[in-house]
């Protein structure tokens, strides 16, 4: 696992990721995340960086997860 800078700066990584791949057809918007996996995805960003992610970061996660564009 790991995590890595975007082009905005910001951080996303596998376990994220692997957290929205359960989804089935995915997601086109932050606040279409069901509660119960946002709140997976912010335990590992506060794990990780001591803080939740960003509305940007979950953007780029979207778009990384599901190819299409998160804002």
């Amino acid at each position: 696992m790991g995590w890595w800078r975007t082009g905005s700066g910001g951080v996303i990584g596998d376990a994220p990721a692997n957290i929205l791949d359960e989804a089935e057809g995915g997601f086109g918007r932050p606040d279409e995340v069901p509660g119960g996996m946002l709140s997976r995805i912010r335990r590992e960003y506060q794990e990780a960086f001591s803080r939740d992610p960003t509305r940007q970061e979950l953007v780029e996660l979207i778009e990384f997860c599901f190819g299409t564009k998160g804002g």
